[in-house]
């Protein structure tokens, strides 16, 4: 017997996963498991407590008083057989791999037996590949499997896209009840104002043998008393479809007649008052010029000035929004989804406040006022943050060096990390484009040329691509994404330069007429928004000019300029109801 010797403690790292392998491979000898499931004419030797560990279904039935309790074959019926395979595999070995094959009987199959996991990544997986093809689709497989936060992005997919939507053959083989269900949606956002009735006329020329009945009802739905009087005369004057339904045309002769008469959209009593959404150009504004050092060489903070505003192109106004409530913070980042408005983290850089913060923000246009929302993961500041897929991705910013990334998703209001860059750059700019996420930038101190990464979210995997005539360094550079390409300018210079995603090469287009430091690039309809100020002149004069960009016509134009002298402010475009907010921003005027 051995006396006096320390306790000594052994730990097996690999313990846990070898026993779930050498369960894995006791499947294969029935008399070492203790329970078949059977499925579809085929059987499936397993073990009661690893199904119960991943299946609530499982654990119900098997730790239940019923008769599957104890027995040694369990038929399950209306299984497919294949999706129960995968399960069983990943429940054993923790890998299961989603494709476009699988993934709506994994989804329905998990759902029948309650694998939380594996809702959880076909959830993810739905989100990640929705585009104007599928996202129809996609929201009533969501609502039939009880997948809430699935819908909910096709929803807003949907709203946001409904133009592109609407080309699609998904659109048109829509049952009637269900483009109903769409059209009647007020948030729908369009570029046309006429784009609603011509998805309606589009659906029921699919089909107008079965679908012609239905058009008066439809078009009732498609905001007709908003339409211009010469869309509605040649409605009645051109269009067969309308011209052979008696209901049809007394319905577009009723809404010409309510314009010719009042001008405006009538209001029913006790009716809330029509939205009218546009969309339009937000700032939140941070440091302003009139900042002064005190003799100590701190900032001066005078009264906090208004620093969130929105510029509507069509009345080329700046309306004021209430305020922003981080006032004089620099460094932050902003970026819309599903029409709020985020910031995230940022600095004050003053005395009192010199860190980078966690903090981010949600403001509502709907509910007209700014939130907390939940902390991210690591503290930012001249960090950047794009929209991919209906979640927010912040990159950069932090101490270390290493492109720290986290995800935001809005539907469980969580952040999560997720994979860093490969290269480290702290001189970046990212834009999401065709289901990936674009990094571009450089290491700032070393004035290298620019990098480009590519994140695949499906995969969460980074890549360095390789492309031919990728510009060289750019001081502070900013990208932006239209019409699948990736637009990016930076502070030194009045070069644009525009990615192709697809053919993986970058070329030059006009150049800008001035050049835009601490500001914003934004698509807007089919336009591109610059924002930013710069140094003019040797008095050292401070502008803050605006540059849009016709993409047809390869022009930029100068649109005025911002409404405050802010020395540092972040943008994005979303679509609101404008005739909530009539205040005009201090310091705006007519261009």
């Amino acid at each position: 017997m051995v006396l006096n010797v320390d306790d000594f403690d052994f730990c097996l790292p690999s313990h846990a996963q070898g026993v779930l392998e050498g369960l894995q491979r006791l499947r294969a000898h029935p008399k070492l498991s203790d329970v078949t499931l059977l499925a579809g004419g085929r059987e499936f030797p397993c073990h009661r407590g690893v199904l119960a560990l991943c299946s609530h279904y499982f654990h119900a039935m098997f730790s239940g008083d019923f008769a599957e309790s104890i027995a040694a074959r369990v038929e399950l019926k209306e299984v497919d057989p294949g999706a129960l395979e995968t399960l069983l595999d990943f429940a054993y070995t923790g890998k299961v791999t989603v494709n476009q094959g699988n993934v709506e009987g994994l989804m329905r199959t998990s759902s029948q037996l309650h694998f939380p996991t594996i809702q959880q990544v076909c959830s993810r997986y739905l989100r990640q590949q929705m585009d104007a093809t599928n996202c129809l689709g996609i929201c009533e497989f969501g609502e039939s499997h009880g997948c809430p936060e699935v819908s909910s992005k096709a929803w807003s997919f949907l709203q946001e896209n409904f133009e592109a939507v609407s080309q699609q053959e998904e659109f048109l083989q829509l049952s009637k009840e269900r483009l109903a269900v769409y059209l009647s949606n007020e948030q729908l956002q369009v570029q046309e104002e006429q784009s609603v009735a011509e998805a309606v006329l589009r659906w029921v020329r699919y089909d107008p043998g079965q679908r012609a009945q239905f058009l008066p009802e439809l078009l009732e739905l498609a905001r007709l008393v908003s339409l211009p009087d010469h869309y509605l005369q040649n409605l009645l004057a051109a269009e067969p479809l309308v011209r052979d339904s008696a209901a049809s045309q007394a319905l577009v002769a009723r809404s010409r007649a309510t314009l010719g008469a009042t001008g405006t959209v009538p209001t029913p009593p006790n009716a809330a008052p029509p939205q009218k959404l546009e969309e339009v150009l937000v700032v939140v504004g941070g440091r302003v010029l009139e900042e002064s050092e005190d003799e100590e060489g701190g900032l001066e903070t005078p009264a906090a000035p208004r620093n969130f505003a929105f510029y509507n192109p069509k009345t080329r106004r700046w309306m004021a929004l209430p305020d922003f409530p981080d006032y004089n913070k620099w460094g932050f980042s902003l970026v819309a989804l599903n029409n709020d408005v985020y910031v995230t983290g940022g600095s004050r850089g003053s005395r009192n406040d010199t860190w980078s913060t966690t903090q981010a923000w949600r403001f509502c246009p709907k509910d007209g006022a700014w939130t907390a929302i939940a902390s991210m993961l690591r503290a930012r500041t001249n960090h950047t943050s794009a929209v991919l897929n209906g979640e927010i991705y912040v990159l950069g910013g932090t101490t270390v060096e290493v492109v720290e990334v986290e995800r935001y998703d809005p539907y469980n209001q969580s952040w999560a990390a997720i994979s860093p860059a490969l290269k480290y750059v702290s001189n970046f700019a990212a834009a999401g484009c065709l289901g990936k996420l674009y990094l571009v930038g450089s290491c700032a101190v070393k004035y290298n040329a620019l990098t480009l990464q590519c994140y695949n979210p499906v995969r969460d995997a980074w890549s360095v691509i390789t492309s031919p005539f990728i510009p060289k360094y750019l001081s502070a550079p900013r990208c932006a994404t239209l019409h699948g390409l990736i637009y990016l300018i930076g502070d030194n210079t009045k070069k644009v330069h525009v990615y192709d995603p697809e053919a993986n090469i970058w070329q030059k287009v006009q150049l800008l007429h001035t050049l835009h430091e601490n500001g914003g690039m934004v698509p807007l309809g089919d336009r591109l928004f610059v924002t930013g100020g710069h140094w003019k002149g040797m008095d050292g004069d401070y502008r803050v000019e605006m540059e849009v960009y016709d993409c047809a016509k390869d022009r930029w134009v100068r649109e005025g300029s911002l409404p405050c002298l802010w020395l540092f402010h972040s943008s994005s475009s979303i679509f609101m109801d404008t005739s909530k907010w009539t205040e005009a921003f201090p310091g705006d005027q007519r261009w």
